[in-house]
């Protein structure tokens, strides 16, 4: 294997980390927004599911 492949990989981990990282993020404020107003601020459902799906993309990838 070459240097290319492992470059490969690790972009293509650290773009879905990112992505990863902004879906939590979205989770903290919705729970932190949830706790305080009890309102509902979007789909938690679906940022969970692509929280979930990063995550996969990234197990892969290691």
């Amino acid at each position: 294997m070459n240097n290319r492949f492992y470059f490969d990989k690790l972009h293509i981990i650290a773009n879905h980390a990112e992505k990863l990282s902004s879906y939590l993020q979205v989770l903290h404020v919705y729970t932190e927004n949830e706790m305080t107003y009890n309102d509902k601020i979007g789909n938690i459902y679906e940022i969970l599911d692509l929280a979930i799906k990063e995550a996969d993309i990234i197990i892969e990838n290691t």
